[in-house]
């Protein structure tokens, strides 16, 4: 079962599963079908799929052999497949790009240009990545996320950029930071290593999960104003797990803790919009 888990989300196809979910949700909000836009959803997939097997083979180069990370050893031993699963994913995208229209290929531009420079080294005599800049890292998850799984939908589909297409991108930002925090604690020892100041290593432990709190309320008093009751409902079962998450985030060790939950929150919300949706209607 281990070897299972182990190859589901350090393959990272569980995390690009769970950028897919995130694109469906925008999708399904819009009231745009979600199994007529498989272009959208396969490129989300595939890029994601590229971009995390680079940043799991870029970091594994780029560790500190004396510190015992349990994920990085797993890591190398996947660490073949891991190339396979980028290659295929550069391929499967390629093909799912020319299906786009061209606003949406286009806009692409950007966060390709992001991630790349985020995970792979380019700058300085160092060759350090963006994620290597003082407290980037975490704002860039959060912008990148949010451009590819709200605003590509919104662009491959034609919806005015009005209140509650921006309102769904900032949501969307608020949400990824909070469910990234988290990774800012697991990672300290590892940023301390590299030189790297985080909004944790910062401010300490507590008031990292006071600012989570405080993002995470203004997110659950954000949507109210975004959509309707019965999505609002899904989105707030998906903030109280949320919450709860990281709340007990400090005390984990385990890397399952973070990539399999608290990358989970993901999927989950996806399913609560699902189900408080079909639930609303049913009644």
């Amino acid at each position: 079962m281990a070897k299972f888990i182990n190859f589901l989300l350090y393959s990272n196809i569980y995390i690009a599963l769970c950028a897919v979910a995130m694109t469906a949700q925008t999708l399904y909000v819009f009231d745009i079908s979600v199994p007529t836009s498989p272009a959208l959803l396969g490129l989300v997939f595939f890029s994601t799929l590229v971009i995390y097997a680079l940043h799991r083979l870029v970091s594994l180069s780029k560790v500190d052999k004396n510190l015992k990370v349990e994920r990085f050893n797993v890591i190398e031993t996947y660490q073949r497949h891991i190339q396979i699963y980028a290659a295929l994913g550069t391929i499967g995208g390629g093909v799912c790009f020319f299906f786009l229209a061209r606003t949406t290929q286009y806009a692409l531009v950007l966060p390709a240009i992001l991630s790349l420079g985020y995970v792979i080294p380019f700058m300085g005599n160092k060759k350090l990545r963006l994620r290597d800049v003082h407290f980037i890292k975490i704002f860039l998850i959060a912008i990148v996320w949010s451009y590819v799984t709200v605003l590509l939908p919104i662009l491959e589909y034609g919806i005015p950029l009005e209140e509650q297409a921006i309102g769904a991108i900032i949501e969307r930002i608020l949400f990824i930071f909070v469910i990234t925090l988290p990774f800012d604690l697991r990672d300290w020892e590892i940023d301390k290593k590299n030189g790297v100041r985080t909004i944790p290593a910062t401010i300490g432990v507590k008031k990292t999960l006071q600012l989570a709190f405080f993002i995470l309320v203004l997110w659950m008093l954000g949507v109210t104003q975004i959509y309707t009751w019965s999505i609002v409902v899904g989105l707030w079962g998906s903030g109280i797990t949320t919450g709860i998450l990281v709340y007990y985030s400090p005390q984990q060790k385990h890397d399952y803790y973070f990539t399999a939950l608290m990358d989970g929150t993901m999927l989950l919300q996806y399913g609560l919009v699902l189900l408080s949706t079909a639930s609303m209607l049913s009644n």
